[in-house]
Order: C-alpha cells, then structure tokens, then sequence
C-alpha cells in the first residue's frame, strides 16, 4: 500500500492577513491550489490526506500532528510568497536540521524540492529562485540551528514547503487569482510528485490476443497478460485437435501422436 502524501494548504480561519494589493487572499488561493492537487491525485491513485479542505484555523502543531499521525511519505506545505512589489519567482524550501534528527528525512526532502521547483518553473515561467533551506538563527533560541519553519521541524518525514510567487507583485497576483493559473500549479505539482514518487505497478490484468506456435502450428488466441507474463486458456487446444477435459484447476490434455 501506498503512503499517504499530506499536503498543508497555509494559513486559513483566523489567519488571513496575508493579502496581494488587490484582493488575493493567500489563505484562500492554496485552498484551491490544494484542492485542486487532491482532485488530480485521487485520480492517479496516490492516497492524499489535507490538514485543511476548508476556510478554518489550523494551528501549525496541529498540521505536523495530523502529519505525523498519519505517518505519510512526504509534507507539502502549500503557500504564496510575499515581498516588495518587484520581489518574483518561485522557491521551495526543504527538511535540514529538523527535530526528529533524520538524515534521509533531508536527503529525499532535498531532492523532493529539486524536482518540484524545477516542474513549477517550467509550467508557469516564473523567475526561479531555488530550492532552500532556512535555520533559526537567534543563539539563544532553545531550537536553534533547526529548521525555521515549523511544519517543516516538526515533520518525522520528508517536508517541503513551496512559495508559487508573489501575491505582493501585482502581476503575480493577477495570475494566482485565476483559476487556469492555479491549475497550472497543481498539475505542476502533480507532475513532480509522478517524478518523485512514482506509484507502483499494480498487477493488473489486460486482455490481449496472443500468438503461439503449437509444434509447427502458428495460431492466435485470446489471453491475459498478468504480472509479466502471458496466459492463454488451455481450452483453445480443442481448436487444434487436442482433447482437453477436466474443470477448475484439474484439466487433463491428451496430445496428438505424431502422424
């Protein structure tokens, strides 16, 4: 089975100050971002769990609990940038240093942002600014050297947390009010989780004519393909001169003697 992904739509409820200049409210355009990256995943088959699928308060414990709960593969925290109104581009930050102490935790984060950054970038053709990591720098802090973000340091997995540009720059803002734009992004990302994560092959079952040669005799029968393998009814002998009798796992073929 699976693990799950958890994506971490930002703010939300209580927390919705952060706002472009002409109306964009963060908190609701990762919703829709994030809601909108569940649709596509759901559809691919990977198990997705949000920390929030609607306008509430979440608080940044309670995101990493559910996450940590949960016990998922990778922590994607879903945000908006904001800066000067020249400030543009797309970044996303990584697991460094985080509680748990982990060092692959690091290594497939990193490479998680690689990947995601570089999808990001090329669908929207936004500035690329990079993948990040950011560490408390107060030496007094109890938690200095970890991870600034908090989702990010509390995470036992993988964390990244991903800027889609600046709701402060007004043309970034015109486009991450649009729904088009913002399901550019969540394709992008469900591009990247494919890269990242690609989900195993189930054994599934298609049907598919079959060509044999049965000494000497070349014919065609339709067959499954299962698991790597061809399969092909032992009934269709009959067609060829066989007797086949028996039913269920117990069939007896009597071959033809040679003329």
């Amino acid at each position: 089975m699976e693990k799950i992904i958890t994506a971490d739509p930002g703010h939300g409820g209580e927390d919705r100050a952060n706002k472009g200049p002409t109306g964009y409210v963060e908190a609701d355009g990762v919703l829709d971002i994030g809601l909108r990256l569940k649709e596509l995943l759901i559809k691919e088959g990977y198990p997705i769990k949000m920390t929030r699928e609607k306008d509430e308060t979440v608080a940044l414990y309670d995101r990493t609990q559910m996450a940590n709960k949960w016990q998922g593969r990778l922590f994607i925290s879903l945000h908006t940038n904001a800066g000067t109104e020249t400030s543009n581009g797309i970044e996303t930050f990584y697991t460094l240093n985080n509680e748990w102490q982990n060092k692959q935790h690091h290594q497939e984060a990193k490479r998680a942002a690689e990947i995601f950054q570089r999808n990001l970038v090329e669908a929207t053709g936004l500035r690329d600014r990079g993948i990040k990591t950011r560490l408390v720098d107060n030496p007094t802090s109890p938690i200095h050297g970890k991870d600034y973000y908090a989702v990010i340091r509390r995470s036992n997995m993988p964390a990244i947390l991903v800027e889609m540009g600046f709701h402060s720059n007004p043309r970034e803002e015109a486009l991450l009010k649009t729904p088009a734009f913002r399901q550019k992004l969540a394709e992008a990302l469900l591009k990247g989780m494919k890269e990242v994560y690609p989900l195993k092959k189930q054994n599934i079952v298609e049907k598919q004519n079959i060509k044999l040669n049965i000494h000497g005799m070349p014919s065609q029968v339709e067959g499954i393909f299962y698991e790597n393998k061809n399969y092909v009814p032992v009934t269709f002998l009959r067609e060829l001169g066989y007797k086949v009798t028996g039913h269920g796992t117990n069939v007896e073929i009597e071959y033809r003697k040679e003329q």
